[in-house]
């Protein structure tokens, strides 16, 4: 099949998008920024009889603020979150990841909603929506449901979401005033990469030098899903955050992740990196908390 032989239907509304994705006689597929969808479907994977361009549903690119949390709609791109005052002030975490997704142009044309469904362990901006507890919107005809992050990926390339559905809605818990978060990533180059390994780190400070009194770990692109890291995560608390202790927790991650080899890198190498990721993270953070 030629990319010219598939059919291609452009909604209007996301009524209108629902109505195409509840047809059971075709194939369809959501085309959001296609940066991923096309490379696949020239690879001979994930071809189907008809895409559903998203392109003129600006009711889902968005973020705000509500009384529930910010609110990110799923064809927002990683230059929108890049851009986002609100986002760098209250989840730096996933500001920070869309800052690290490919070139400016994949930046320009990729969307938050597209990095969830294609459901890659590898994926930059996922980790950090799991330190940020994402609630994930899906949208039907028959009618909505809420999803939390933990429970929406069944395995690489795979999710909850049904065929009729589509995800209208990500709502993030914003940072409080003593939280700081990070986002670090391995690549095999500067841009363009996908991560060999990533990770997100979102911690809480109370009072005195290094006193982190919580704060939540997720991997990426080291196991099926993301990781979270909850040995590591209790460590975190156990008190003040020296370099001693960081690289105590450093050691911890080696052993929680599970990652395998592939044509990247070894999953020895992974599990190192993961470690030395975590610890690089975490002192980044002690040292931007004692600047503040």
């Amino acid at each position: 099949m030629n990319v010219s032989e598939i059919d291609m239907v452009t909604p209007e509304t996301v009524e209108e998008c629902l109505y195409f994705l509840s047809d059971k006689e075709k194939s369809v597929r959501l085309l959001a920024g296609g940066t991923d969808a096309v490379v696949r479907m020239k690879d001979g994977i994930g071809r189907p009889e008809t895409w559903i361009n998203l392109k003129r549903l600006d009711s889902l690119r968005y973020i705000r603020e509500e009384s529930n949390g910010i609110h990110i709609g799923p064809l927002t791109t990683h230059t929108d979150i890049i851009h986002s005052k609100l986002l760098w002030n209250k989840a730096d975490v996933l500001a920070a990841a869309s800052n690290e997704v490919g070139g400016v142009q994949i930046q320009n044309m990729g969307t938050i909603g597209g990095n969830l469904g294609t459901a890659s362990p590898a994926g930059d901006t996922i980790p950090p929506l799991f330190v940020l507890d994402a609630q994930i919107e899906l949208s039907s005809l028959a009618g909505n449901r809420i999803v939390p992050i933990t429970k929406f990926f069944n395995g690489p390339g795979n999710t909850v979401q049904t065929q009729d559905e589509m995800i209208t809605n990500i709502i993030i818990r914003p940072q409080a005033e003593n939280e700081i978060g990070i986002f670090e990533k391995l690549g095999p180059r500067k841009a363009q990469s996908i991560s060999i390994v990533n990770a997100a780190i979102s911690l809480k400070m109370g009072e005195g030098p290094r006193n982190c009194i919580g704060g939540k770990i997720a991997f990426g692109s080291v196991g099926p899903t993301i990781i979270r890291a909850a040995k590591c995560e209790k460590m975190l608390s156990l008190g003040p955050l020296t370099d001693e202790t960081i690289r105590d927790i450093a050691d911890i991650a080696w052993k929680e992740v599970m990652p395998i080899t592939d044509g990247r890198a070894t999953a020895k190498y992974r599990r190192s990196m993961a470690s030395a990721l975590l610890a690089r993270g975490l002192y980044r953070l002690m040292k931007r908390w004692e600047e503040r």
